[in-house]
């Protein structure tokens, strides 16, 4: 398993008391709060990294918030099988989830597909609208668009030598990724104060995400980094570039009639994934993986698509195809619930650091998205005697995790193991 998917699950604080109660209660004001003996549950951010259940009247592990000032995803209601037993209380420390969404405005974007109300510009608005907001509370989000002029509006028709424009270095970030609370409306004001116009120059977008994840501001945000592109188009823009008209993305999009439209001087038309890939696997390198969304449009760029999902660590858990493929068919509500799913289910990893030994491995437990694993003798979780410290997900419950994704991982001591 990649490195940077294995330790996105990794590090939490436990603090050790002991008092009675496995059952799970909802408080209105900070998630679920414990009361009356029994246990809220610790969440992670975004749910990155792992969550344990808490007792005893404490509601700071409860999911209601971490250090940074993120929150982690609504804490179970009930860990059903465990009934009344005693049970220790962890305080876990998430990690939280950065997600830099990288987000094509070329001129296709004004495109309209079967099935959709809007342009594809309005619908991924509205897409972004609804699923940012389901998870602004969980994960912290910034953006950059491309093509995008610091100081001009890149029209739809007519672009010269702003077609390409992307702002150099870490000024192309539009939005620095913050609490989703606070960053979210930035980012719809800033889809909403621009349109699309212009070419496809992903390679350049990305490495600017690079520069702002490695050298720049987001090289000191804590836990996990991850990149979200979401385009619709081959990517181009290069123009060092020369190419047949199998290549060239204006013949792919039917956009001229001449054999070759790349010919001559136009190189900056040509299919560009190979930079699209060399930024990519930059990015995963340093522990930052690449989520891919195609936009209806990318159905003939699909092979070169899967090739930076299948680089970028992040494929899609209903594979074919490796990238999330967005189809005209199930309009607005299919891409809200693309970015849905992919912001809510980051938990990839089988694989658990836990940073103090569990008490009694006789009493401990495990639940994926509030659903209590029984240990099949160490078949489906294990956490080995001679390394204490790490849990283990196997056999279905670990294929689940890393192809579907899990919202949370909790962990509970006190509570006799469930077989």
């Amino acid at each position: 398993m990649p490195k940077a998917l294995r330790t996105s699950a990794a590090l939490f604080t436990v603090i050790f008391t002991a008092v009675a109660g496995c059952g799970l209660v909802e408080d209105d004001d900070e998630g679920e709060a414990p009361v009356n003996g029994t246990s809220g549950t610790a969440g992670t951010g975004g749910g990155i990294g792992i969550g344990a259940t808490s007792a005893g009247g404490d509601s700071s592990a409860s999911g209601a918030g971490g250090s940074d000032g993120s929150s982690a995803p609504p804490g179970c209601m009930e860990l059903e099988g465990l009934g009344e037993c005693g049970v220790t209380s962890v305080e876990a420390e998430y990690r939280v989830a950065n997600i830099l969404l990288v987000i094509d405005k070329s001129g296709s974007m004004d495109d309209t597909p079967t099935g959709f109300d809007a342009n594809k510009w309005e619908a991924l608005k509205s897409a972004l609208d609804e699923s940012l907001h389901d998870v602004a509370g969980e994960v912290n989000f910034g953006l950059i668009l491309y093509p995008f002029a610091l100081d001009h509006q890149i029209p739809l028709v007519g672009c010269t030598d702003d077609c390409c424009d992307v702002p150099p270095d870490v000024s192309a970030v539009n939005v620095p990724v913050q609490p989703g609370a606070d960053s979210v409306p930035l980012i719809l004001s800033a889809l909403e104060d621009t349109a699309p116009g212009g070419g496809t120059p992903t390679a350049a977008a990305l490495s600017s995400a690079f520069e702002y994840f490695v050298n720049g501001e987001g090289s000191m945000l804590e836990g996990d980094r991850y990149v979200l592109l979401a385009t619709d188009g081959g990517p181009n823009c290069n123009p060092d570039n020369s190419c047949d008209a199998d290549r060239c993305t204006q013949n792919l999009d039917n956009q001229c009639s001449a054999p070759n439209c790349c010919a001559g001087d136009n190189g900056a038309a040509c299919l560009d994934d190979q930079s699209v890939v060399d930024q990519i696997d930059a990015l995963r390198a340093e522990g930052i993986p690449t989520f891919v969304v195609g936009i209806p449009g990318t159905e003939v760029y699909a092979e070169y698509l899967d090739t930076f999902a299948l680089a970028g660590g992040a494929t899609n858990p209903n594979a074919p195809p490796e990238y999330y493929a967005v189809e005209a068919s199930g309009g607005v509500e299919a891409l809200a619930q693309t970015f849905t799913d992919i912001t809510t289910h980051l938990v990839r990893s089988c694989e658990i650091d836990l940073t103090e030994e569990p008490p009694n491995l006789e009493l401990v437990n495990v639940a994926v998205d509030c659903e209590v694993v029984p240990s099949e003798d160490g078949e489906a979780w294990e956490i080995p005697a001679d390394n204490p410290t790490q849990l283990l997900l196997k056999g279905n419950i670990c294929t689940y995790v890393e192809n579907q994704g899990a919202r949370r991982v909790d962990v509970v001591y006190g509570c006799p193991t469930l077989r």
